[in-house]
């Protein structure tokens, strides 16, 4: 057995899981500390990182093999950095592909990666073996003055004294306090509906999304302007690319601002896309039939023929050279029906027919 199994069978037994606070000694200055899983958990500073121990693994899954970790912008109430990554050792990160390398994001995605790579491996040791929260520097100083770290009141609170700006914007889409909001200023923002009705979890981003004013769920990752939901949201695509620990990229980007970046539509050259959207933050392509498919949807519903004019126009946009054949049949239809709505042939009524027939010729081919 080696001694990174050794140690993380030993700190497994000793105690069960817990958290003291370390009140600092006013006689010679020191600083507050906690103390879990036996280990002294030093206050770290925003976007910080660093090697091994107390906030990754070592020696695991061999001598020698320390882990990195990482920490983001946003610090929770409880004073604990909201943000928290796992990186690989070196050896393993250059013999591994995908986007691993981007490093773990959650304790699933991590749980996930060692029992898939590693079966047999005792997942509760593992993380024993190191301290999954990191403390923020911020609850330590204030105007130059140590402070205690978020000592526990008579009904189990936390009392931190960290200035308002430094803590998470519990209005944000990723936010797990409080009441939920959006970041942008969007009271047509979505994450206000998914907080009270969650569907697919969006990655941990601390890229993009540690900007301030900026809300995954509606704002644009190219423009970060925020987008529209009016006509079903025809203007913008979200990126549901699956990415590590179960969860999905979740990025917005209008339409107009993927053709105008070459990220939409068809595009020869080193991105190679063929009515495909490219999302910039997780390096996925996302196919834009379907979306073709749900413009002429929403047309069924509309009578406005400057509206649907809009709407098809942006059909013809991200289906225009494709090489597909369901695309090339797909702008067939758009097209036709653009010319419909052009000599007022095109109502509400016969648009349904129309679209009603185009779906079951495209998706019978």
């Amino acid at each position: 057995m080696d001694s990174g199994t050794v140690q993380q069978s030993e700190l497994l037994s000793a105690k069960k899981e817990s958290m003291d606070i370390d009140i600092p000694d006013e006689s010679n200055g020191s600083t507050a500390g906690i103390k879990e899983n036996g280990f002294h958990l030093y206050p770290v500073p925003s976007n910080d990182k660093g090697e091994g121990l107390p906030y990754a693994p070592i020696d695991f899954p061999n001598p020698g093999d320390n882990w990195i970790w990482k920490v983001g912008k946003r610090i929770a109430a409880s004073g604990y950095h909201m943000d928290r990554y796992l990186y690989l050792p070196l050896r393993l990160h250059e013999s591994c592909s995908g986007r691993r390398k981007n490093g773990f994001a959650s304790k699933l995605s991590v749980e996930q990666y060692i029992r898939t790579v590693f079966p047999g491996t005792n997942v509760d040791a593992f993380f024993a073996s190191f301290s999954w929260k990191i403390p923020s520097r911020k609850l330590y100083e204030k105007g130059g003055q140590k402070l205690n770290l978020c000592v526990g009141n008579a009904e189990g609170l936390a009392i931190g004294f960290v200035p308002s700006r430094d803590i998470m914007d519990h209005s944000g889409p990723d936010s797990q306090f409080g009441t939920a909001g959006c970041k942008a200023g969007n009271k047509m923002c979505n994450s206000l509906e998914e907080a009270r009705n969650p569907s697919l979890e969006a990655m941990l981003c601390d890229v993009c999304c540690s900007e301030p004013g900026f809300c995954r769920d509606c704002c644009c990752i190219l423009c970060c302007k925020t987008i529209s939901l009016a006509y079903g949201g025809y203007s913008f695509i979200r990126c549901e690319a699956p990415v590590a620990g179960g969860f999905i990229c979740g990025h917005l980007a209008h339409i107009d601002c993927g053709l105008r970046s070459y990220m939409a539509g068809t595009v020869g050259g080193s991105i190679g896309l063929d009515a495909e959207y490219y999302c910039r933050r997780c390096d996925t392509k996302t196919d834009l039939v379907s979306h073709g498919m749900k413009l002429l949807k929403t047309c069924e519903s509309i009578d406005s023929r400057e509206n649907i004019e809009n709407i098809l126009n942006v059909g013809i946009c991200i289906l225009r050279g494709s090489q597909k054949t369901s695309a090339k049949r797909l702008m067939s239809h758009i097209e036709m029906a653009m010319a419909k709505v052009s000599v007022h042939m095109l109502v509400s009524f016969f648009l349904k027919k129309f679209v009603l027939v185009s779906r079951v010729s495209i998706l019978a081919t």
